[in-house]
C-alpha cells in the first residue's frame, strides 16, 4: 500500500488522510493533530440541503438520521467533484465512519482516494468542520475515464440475458472477472475499477469494487466488506440473491490469487468455494473489520454447488461419478455436506482410482482438495 502523510503547513488547520480497503500491506490511518484558534478565518457554516441518492444502499440503511446527513453531504461532494464542503458534524470520527460507509456502498468512485478535513475553532471552541475529497484526476479526466469504462462494461454485460435469474447474473459476473482479470500486486490503480476494466490486472480491492459496480448495474444488492483473509488485509463482497445473503470473494475465485505456488498453470479454474458462501464457510479464513453490522449468511439455496447439482449429503458414488463425464468440457467441483462423505469420495475416487470407472478420456487428470470447505476439484492437465 502507498503510505502517504500530508503535514499541514497552515497554522490552525488539522488535515488527515484516511485510506480504506484491501491493500498489499496493512491499512493505516495517518493523522496530524494541529488545532489552534483561527479568529477571522471561520467558514460560513450555512449548510445547503443535499438530496439523498443512497436510500437503497446496505450500509446507509444502518446509519442514524444525523449520520445519513453527513454521508449525503460527503457523497454529494465526491459525485460533484467539489473541492471542499462544510459538513453537519464537528466530530472527525463521524467523517471516518461515513467515508468507510460510502466506500462500502459505492464501487465506482475511481477518481477519489481518501480525503482531508479541516477543523476550525475560536477561543478553544470547535466551530466548524470541512471535508475535502482527495482526487486522483481532474473532472475532465474523470469523464473521459468513465466513458472508457462504460464502453468496456457494456460489452461485458452483453453476455447477460434479461431472462437470466439473479443467480445466473451473479455467476456470470464472478466467472467473467475471475477468467479475464489477472491478480497482480504490481497493477496500477489496483484500489479501484480502472485496473479491472481498463487494465485487466488488479488486487482484491479492485475485484471487490468491480463486483459491486457490476452488481449495482444489474440491480443485485451488493456491499464491499473489508478485513483480513489468512491474516492479510483483504476485501470481498456481501450480496443478496432471492432474499438471502451470501458472501462472494471474487479474488479467491481465482485459486492462483491466494495459493500461487500450488496451482501452476491452472488459471482457467474458477473456484466456486467463494461464490455464494455462507458465514460459517467464509469466516474460517476471513475476518471482517467494518463499522457496520453484517447478516448471518446461512442459506444454501443459491450456492453454486446446490444450483449446479454437485452438492452431496450422502454417499452416492454413481451420482458423483457421473460428474466426471463432463471433464472434457470443463473442470468439475463437488462439495460434501460432512467430512465422512468427503472422506469416502476422496478414498474411492482418488486413492482407490475409481475415477477411471467414470472418466474414459485420454487426458491425465489433476485434482485439488479443499479440506476446510470439503470440496474436491478435478480438471484435465
Amino acid at each position: 500500500m502507498r503510505k502517504q502523510r500530508l503535514l499541514t503547513g497552515i497554522a490552525g488547520i488539522l488535515m488527515a488522510f484516511l485510506f480504506t480497503g484491501c491493500n498489499t500491506s496493512s491499512v493505516e490511518e495517518w493523522v496530524d493533530e494541529v488545532v489552534e484558534d483561527i479568529n477571522g478565518q471561520i467558514p460560513d457554516n450555512t449548510l445547503l440541503p443535499v438530496e439523498s441518492v443512497s436510500e437503497e444502499k446496505y450500509v446507509y440503511g444502518q446509519l442514524t438520521e444525523e449520520e445519513q446527513l453527513v454521508y449525503d453531504e460527503m457523497l454529494d461532494a465526491i459525485l460533484n467533484h467539489r473541492e471542499e464542503v462544510t459538513v453537519a458534524t464537528l466530530d472527525k470520527d463521524v467523517l471516518a465512519k461515513m467515508y468507510e460507509a460510502i466506500m462500502a456502498d459505492y464501487g465506482g468512485l475511481f477518481w477519489v482516494d481518501g480525503y482531508s478535513y479541516t477543523e476550525y475553532s475560536r477561543a478553544g471552541v470547535l466551530t466548524g468542520l470541512k471535508f475535502a475529497p482527495k482526487y486522483t484526476m481532474d473532472e475532465a479526466a474523470r469523464q473521459e475515464t468513465q466513458a472508457a469504462i462504460d464502453e468496456k462494461v457494456d460489452v461485458l454485460l452483453g453476455g447477460i440475458s434479461s431472462e437470466d435469474s439473479d443467480y445466473q447474473k451473479a455467476r456470470f459476473i464472478f466467472d467473467t472477472l475471475v477468467r479475464t482479470v489477472n491478480y497482480d500486486l504490481n497493477a496500477e490503480n489496483n484500489q479501484n475499477i480502472i485496473s479491472v476494466f481498463l487494465e485487466g490486472r488488479t488486487v482484491c480491492q479492485g475485484y471487490a469494487c468491480a463486483t459491486k459496480y457490476l452488481m449495482d448495474l444489474l440491480d443485485i444488492p451488493c456491499t464491499i466488506v473489508t478485513g483480513t483473509a489468512n491474516g492479510e488485509p483483504h476485501a470481498w463482497n456481501l450480496i443478496e440473491l432471492d432474499g438471502a445473503y451470501y458472501y462472494m470473494d471474487t479474488t479467491w475465485g481465482n485459486p492462483t490469487s491466494n495459493s500461487p505456488d500450488d496451482f501452476g498453470d491452472v488459471a482457467e479454474v474458477v473456484d466456486y468455494c467463494f461464490f455464494t458462501a455462507t458465514t460459517e464457510e467464509l469466516f474460517q479464513t476471513h475476518s471482517p473489520n467494518v463499522n457496520f453490522s453484517l447478516p448471518e449468511c446461512n442459506c444454501l439455496d443459491d450456492s453454486y454447488f446446490v444450483q449446479e447439482n454437485c452438492y452431496f449429503k450422502d454417499w452416492y458414488p454413481e451420482d458423483i461419478g457421473a460428474l466426471f463425464t463432463e471433464l472434457d468440457s470443463h473442470p468439475v467441483q463437488m462439495k460434501f455436506e460432512d467430512e465422512a462423505v468427503y472422506g469416502q469420495a476422496q478414498q474411492f475416487f482418488i486413492e482407490e482410482g475409481h475415477i477411471g470407472d467414470y472418466y474414459t478420456g485420454d487426458s491425465s487428470l489433476f485434482y485439488m482438495k479443499n479440506e476446510t470447505m470439503r470440496v474436491l476439484t478435478f480438471l484435465k492437465k
